[in-house]
């Protein structure tokens, strides 16, 4: 089924609704332009002079201009694409308001730093959420997505009520500044435990995040702007909840433990899941499962500044791949390798790899050692530029020009390499002063646990990746897939137990079941 509405009225019609109404389009399109002009002025501003303002409702400092902008641009290009879009939807109107209600709240609560103002903008942002996924009512699949969206938000609005009752009862402060200066100055204490605990939650269920993820892949039902906007903006929520209490998440261990096992269950289930789908849309969705994964796992870890990195690249990249979908087979053909010879190849352009990081950290002062967190980031991203070696030699019937591409490959693993160190150290210097965080923070036991499990399952991964193509066609093989395909069926229970509470709560709503 595709995502365009269904049209039922005449040509004339059909010109009429080609335009939003002239001043409503015109005023929310101007707002929108305001919106990613002032995003645009903070960047530069704290860039030039990083001097935040810290007001009693909102701070404007580098992360919160960083991901004002994101929101912006993304909000700006989705709403005039959705204008065209949905030309002859006669709901149109109703969707554009709802979409810029989004957006607005959205950004806002990048914005926040005042506890009450963060979670006002951020149930706002759920609801606006929750209507565009509902837009075409009279598809079931939309239908059921929303619902169990809807009730797994208020399941994270709820953990930040209470996180903020606790802090509103034990500090006498909904300023966030104050909160996170008081609960560093003390930490390890129980209500600072369950505060930040609670936040995890929030941010979890926010972030589609296992097992809070079956919702996300669902929602392909609705208009092709939502994913856009929900893959590529309104999912960041919890990251930025998140960067915004890095100062007491990173004197947390149980809390980054949490983290690393949630985002590496995440990250695994959506690969897989993601090599299983056969549709553009389905494999963006689960694409972004495992994106958010790694990031909660980047989080864990304790690099906080790479995990913002992170997210405004995928947040970029998702909006321009969902608005360039279409609804048409991913398969396409791929010549086999054997298992020794490909996974021979990965090791090859991980060792490639390897010095090149080496050059990179001391050419730009970004050091692995300084944490067992970083050790295991810099390992992943040498497996992961490794993944390009099978790639280029693949067609191992073809022996011309294998030179040529055994130089070229090897300039771009090393390149890659270097461009890594770059990046991080760079966000590092221009983030942490901001996230109130240190690199070398990681000492504790739980940090070297942590550590060990996003890489030996990323080995895992690359393993399962290696013998997917000569062992997919075998009928054990062949019955994973159609399991991965549905997401390991964690959706339908879920979609169980979520239909169990709706029929309980909300009787007159069982239309469509």
């Amino acid at each position: 089924m595709t995502d365009a509405p269904s049209l039922r009225f005449t040509a004339t019609d059909l010109v009429e609704q080609q335009l939003p109404r002239p001043v409503v389009g015109s005023v929310s399109v101007m707002l929108l332009l305001s919106i990613v002009a002032a995003s645009a002025v903070m960047v530069v501003w704290q860039t030039i002079s990083p001097i935040p303002y810290r007001g009693v409702l909102i701070t404007i400092d580098r992360l919160s201009a960083v991901l004002t902008l994101l929101v912006g641009g993304i909000g700006y290009v989705t709403y005039r694409f959705s204008v065209r879009y949905l030309a002859g939807d006669p709901d149109r109107g109703r969707f554009l308001g709802w979409l810029l209600f989004t957006i607005v709240a959205a950004w806002v609560l990048m914005l926040s730093t005042h506890l009450l103002l963060l979670l006002i903008v951020w149930a706002l942002t759920g609801v606006g959420l929750d209507r565009l996924l509902r837009h075409y009512p009279d598809r079931i699949e939309a239908v059921r997505a929303a619902r169990k969206q809807f009730l797994i938000s208020r399941l994270g609005d709820t953990a930040l009520v209470v996180a903020i009752v606790i802090c509103w009862t034990q500090w006498r402060t909904l300023d966030l500044h104050d909160l996170t200066a008081a609960i560093v100055a003390a930490p390890g204490g129980a209500w600072a435990t369950s505060v930040t605990l609670l936040v995890v939650l929030a941010a979890l269920t926010k972030s589609a995040q296992f097992p809070f993820h079956s919702w996300l892949p669902e929602t392909m039902e609705s208009p092709t702007p939502v994913s856009a906007l929900m893959h590529a903006g309104i999912i960041n929520a919890g990251g930025a909840l998140l960067l915004r209490f890095a100062p007491v998440l990173i004197h947390s261990p149980s809390a980054l433990l949490i983290l690393v096992i949630i985002g590496t269950i995440t990250a695994s289930l959506g690969m897989v899941a993601m090599w299983a789908q056969v549709k553009v849309k389905r494999t963006l969705a689960w694409s972004t499962v495992s994106q958010m994964g790694f990031m909660m796992i980047q989080f864990g870890l304790g690099a906080f500044s790479v995990a913002l990195l992170h997210l405004v690249a995928h947040g970029f990249y998702k909006a321009w791949s969902f608005l360039r979908s279409s609804e048409v087979s991913t398969l396409l053909p791929r010549p086999a390798l054997s298992v020794r010879r490909h996974m021979f190849l990965v090791a090859c352009g991980t060792a490639t790899a390897a010095p090149a990081i080496a050059i990179g950290a001391l050419i730009t002062g970004f050091s692995p050692l300084h944490s067992p967190g970083e050790m295991a980031l810099v390992m992943i991203v040498a497996l992961s530029l490794g993944q390009l070696w099978p790639i280029a030699f693949s067609d191992h019937g073809r022996k011309a020009n294998v030179g040529i591409r055994l130089l070229l490959f090897i300039a771009v693993t090393a390149g890659g390499g270097l461009l890594a160190c770059g990046l991080y150290r760079g966000v590092q210097v221009y983030f942490e002063p901001v996230l109130q965080v240190s690199s070398t923070h990681a000492r504790h036991w739980t940090a070297w646990v942590a550590a060990g499990m996003p890489v030996t399952a990323f080995l895992l991964l690359t393993l399962l990746h290696a013998l997917l193509p000569t062992r997919g066609q075998r009928s054990s093989w062949q019955s994973m897939r159609v399991h991965a395909m549905h997401g390991f069926y964690f959706g339908v229970m879920a979609d169980r137990l979520v239909a169990s509470i709706w029929n309980k709560f909300f009787p007159k709503g069982r239309a469509h079941e």
